[in-house]
């Protein structure tokens, strides 16, 4: 049970941080700044916890050993990875997202096809996830062509070979 406190305070303390400094100004690269405050929070809490317990010899207030602190690591970093993943839908409003946002937005009354394509009217998800590539260095635009960038191809090159672990047709 401490374990699992430990690594949920440091999760609560990542988010902490995250909302501060979003309230004070939004970052140019977020998806970068979330992995660093994130990894900086994990960094930071796993040497305090495990000098606490070594220099208080309290075992109730630190982690102890290896394996208590890569349970932690491995609970901090699945939901640094999940919750990047999903802060990227919320960041640039995703179709999905729109259309939910909408219809729960009409509260009882619900909305007609007819009002959901109104309201998208002129909205481009494939500009808007075009340009948040561009801002991320992940691609360039050349001559009105789109080219991968170092980073762009090693992201690639991840989900093409997990594509292919899962089993899935090539493709998108």
């Amino acid at each position: 049970m401490r374990v699992a406190c430990i690594a949920v305070v440091l999760l609560i303390a990542a988010f902490a941080i995250h909302w501060t400094m979003w309230r004070i100004r939004i970052p140019r690269r977020q998806t970068f700044v979330l992995l660093v405050i994130f990894t900086t929070t994990l960094l930071v809490g796993l040497t305090a916890t495990a000098g606490l317990s070594i220099f208080t010899g309290y075992s109730l207030c630190g982690l102890h050993g290896f394996w208590e602190c890569l349970q932690v690591a491995i609970f901090h970093i699945a939901w640094m990875l999940a919750y990047v993943v999903a802060y990227s839908a919320l960041e640039e409003r995703s179709p999905s997202m729109a259309i939910l946002t909408q219809i729960a937005n009409s509260k009882k009354q619900g909305r007609s096809r007819e009002e959901l394509e109104e309201n998208f009217k002129g909205f481009c998800p494939i500009e808007i996830r075009v340009n948040a590539m561009i801002r991320d260095h992940m691609i360039d635009q050349l001559d009105g062509d789109y080219a991968l960038t170092a980073k762009g191809r090693q992201w690639a090159r991840v989900f093409s070979t997990w594509r292919t672990l899962l089993g899935f047709a090539k493709g998108g």
